[in-house]
C-alpha cells in the first residue's frame, strides 16, 4: 500500500513545492542560533562586567585606605620633625625617624657662633642613605609604571569602544538578508533564462 502511494510521488516534485518551506526553517534555525549564542554572550559580557566593577570598587576602598595611612605616617614625620626644635630635642627625634640605631650624640661646633653638631655612626649613617635612595629609585619606577599602567587603561577603554562599534545582531541578520536576496535574485534570473 505504500508502495503505491509513494510510487505516484515524484520526490522531486515533492522537494521543489517544499523547497520554501525547507530553505525557511534552515534560515529560521540559522537565525534563531545566531540569536541564541550572541544573547548568551550578552550574559557572559554581563556578568563580567558586574565582576569588573566589584573588584574596581574594592581596589578604590583599598587605594582609599592605603592613602589614608600613608597620609597618617606622613603627619607623623612631620609633627616629630616640626617639634623637635632645639639641637637636644632633634638628637631624640633621630631614633623616630629611623630604626637604624645611629648612636646620634651632640659634639661642639666647628666655630664659636657655628650651628650645633651632631655625631652619627658611620655604617648605621650609609646604610640608611643607601635605603633611602633605594626607596627614592623605588619609587620613581613606580611613578612611572603608573603613568603606563594609566596610559595601557586608556588604550584599553579605546579597544572596548571601538569593539562596541561592532553591528547589532539585527543589523547583521538584515545584512546577510540583503546578500541572500541578491543571490536568489540572481538565481531567479538565470534560471527564467534557461
Amino acid at each position: 500500500m505504500f508502495k503505491t502511494i509513494f510510487a505516484n510521488l515524484d520526490w522531486r516534485h515533492w522537494v521543489l513545492t517544499h523547497l520554501v518551506w525547507i530553505v525557511g526553517a534552515s534560515v529560521a534555525l540559522v537565525m534563531g542560533h545566531s540569536f541564541i549564542a550572541e544573547h548568551d554572550a550578552r550574559i557572559l559580557a554581563d556578568a563580567q562586567v558586574k565582576t569588573s566593577e566589584r573588584s574596581v570598587a574594592d581596589l578604590t576602598k583599598q587605594i582609599a585606605s592605603t592613602n589614608t595611612a600613608a597620609a597618617d605616617k606622613v603627619r607623623t614625620v612631620v609633627k616629630i620633625v616640626h617639634d623637635a626644635q632645639t639641637p637636644a630635642q632633634q638628637i631624640a627625634a633621630v631614633p623616630q625617624l629611623t630604626d637604624i640605631p645611629l648612636n646620634a650624640r651632640s659634639i661642639p661646633p666647628l666655630a664659636a657662633s657655628g650651628p650645633p653638631q651632631v655625631a652619627v655612626d658611620l655604617a648605621p649613617l650609609v646604610e640608611e642613605l643607601g635605603k633611602c635612595r633605594e626607596s627614592s629609585v623605588e619609587l620613581a619606577a613606580c611613578q612611572a609604571n603608573l603613568q603606563a599602567e594609566a596610559s595601557i587603561v586608556g588604550q584599553k577603554q579605546t579597544e572596548i569602544s571601538a569593539l562596541k562599534k561592532k553591528p547589532t545582531f539585527w543589523a547583521r541578520v538584515s545584512g546577510i538578508a540583503k546578500a541572500v536576496g541578491i543571490g536568489i535574485g540572481i538565481g531567479i534570473l538565470i534560471g527564467g533564462r534557461l
